[in-house]
């Protein structure tokens, strides 16, 4: 670590309970706001193979949590504080900052630390960090924001090739600003949201028989707000039921339009974290099939592994409710999560999406081309269809094929379209095995 003139640090810096942690960054960031200067809360993930033994308090594993507490200490300076909130997850404080990007450099430095996987190596685990960065003022003015903002990108940087993610909330944006979420609770009830779609082929017939909906928002100043802004937003709030209401609601609409259209596309909706262990999921998704008169097969909830695992009891009950109504279920991103094997095989999906993360360098990477392969086959060995995501370019989607892969998506087929476009272009004529 750098201190804020970007010298090199001296004495470590200093390890202290949780409670202490959050009450010294209270106080810097009252510090920071006088002086101008920037505090960085980063929120250190630890993947660690010893995991279910550090829950249970096994000595050997708490020693090794010290001793990587000791160890990133090594790596910062004497005004910095670390704390381990629980057996996997460490929060740092780098007060007195000049710029946010001494907060990135230290998130980098402390990936590149091969004395933490060395600690862990040394006693007979593996560890595999990831972090996520938030810097008051740049993308929080309190300490509850601060929190969650690095809390959202601890959960982005687990599913980052880079390990690391910075908080997307800008407080330069008025994105960020409390009357957003009103503005955009104000556009759901005015309908001013709307869904794109984007094609998923059949790599077996060249058809597109399903397509993703994604949420697009055009506000009245004409700015596009991106979707992981809107969700990012609707989450931290009160504005997630009305908005899922809205997603789902449309999608079954649209869904049905197809249907008489005589397209019958099958069309994939993504649900939030939160939702994944909300009770009442369930019986909101039963709602809106009896409103719509929709098959349930008609509907793909695509979850993301990351969420099932929060409450594994919950979610696992949940989308077993889901189920029984008759929808598809789909698990998102997939191969980023933590232990996808076993989620396979307790949790009932009918399909598995492939992180566009492996996809696009399998022409380019023989290890991410063999993580591909396997993925499909694993896919197929659970009785699960298999789609690809990312897929930019025809030699991608020609090897895929070879892997008996079952849908691809991406830019190679096509863009999200918005519902009348996509009408338009499922209509005209389109083979994509033999077009490729």
């Amino acid at each position: 670590m750098t201190d804020k003139s970007g010298q090199a640090a001296g004495a470590p810096g200093k390890v202290v309970a949780p409670e202490e942690l959050v009450a010294f960054l209270q106080s810097r960031l009252a510090l920071s706001h006088e002086a101008g200067t920037v505090t960085a809360l980063l929120m250190l993930e630890l993947r660690r193979s010893d995991r279910l033994g550090a829950l249970a308090g096994d000595p050997q594993s708490q020693d090794l949590l010290r001793t990587i507490l000791a160890r990133l200490g090594e790596l910062l300076r004497p005004d910095d504080r670390l704390a381990a909130v629980s057996c996997d997850e460490i929060w740092l404080v780098l007060p007195d900052l000049s710029h946010h990007q001494l907060a990135v450099l230290a998130a980098n430095r402390i990936l590149d630390a091969q004395e933490l996987r060395n600690t862990a190596v040394m006693r007979g685990f593996t560890v595999r960090p990831c972090v996520g960065v938030a810097c008051f003022p740049d993308h929080a003015v309190d300490l509850r924001g601060l929190i969650e903002a690095a809390d959202l990108a601890r959960r982005a940087a687990a599913t980052s090739e880079d390990h690391y993610a910075v908080s997307r909330l800008s407080q330069s944006n008025p994105l960020l600003a409390p009357e957003f979420e009103r503005e955009l609770i104000d556009a759901i009830k005015a309908n001013a949201l709307e869904l794109h779609y984007q094609p998923q082929i059949d790599l077996r017939s060249g058809q597109c028989d399903s397509a993703e909906a994604l949420i697009r928002w055009s506000r009245t100043d004409g700015e596009q707000v991106p979707a992981a802004r809107i969700a990012e937003v609707a989450e931290r709030g009160e504005a997630l039921h009305s908005l899922t209401i809205f997603v789902l609601n449309t999608a079954l609409r649209h869904a049905m339009d197809f249907r008489r259209d005589g397209s019958n596309v099958r069309v994939s909706v993504n649900l939030s974290a939160k939702l994944v262990s909300d009770d009442e999921l369930p019986a909101l998704v039963a709602e809106l099939l009896d409103a719509w008169s929709a098959p349930s097969g008609q509907i793909t909830l695509e979850v993301t592994e990351s969420s099932i695992v929060q409450d594994v009891e919950r979610s696992a009950e949940i989308l077993k409710n889901l189920k029984s109504l008759g929808v598809r279920l789909a698990m998102d991103d997939f191969g980023t999560g933590y232990s996808s094997l076993a989620h396979l095989r307790r949790f009932p999906f009918d399909e598995i999406k492939i992180d566009q993360m492996f996809v696009r360098n399998i022409l380019r990477s023989r290890a991410d081309e063999q993580i591909v392969r396997a993925m499909v086959d694993l896919g197929h060995n659970f009785g699960m269809e298999v789609v690809a995501e990312g897929v930019e370019d025809l030699p991608t989607l020609r090897r895929l094929k070879e892997f008996n892969c079952d849908f691809v998506q991406g830019y190679v087929i096509a863009k999200a379209m918005p519902l009348r476009t996509f009408r338009q272009w499922w209509s005209s004529p389109h083979d994509f095995i033999s077009e490729r």
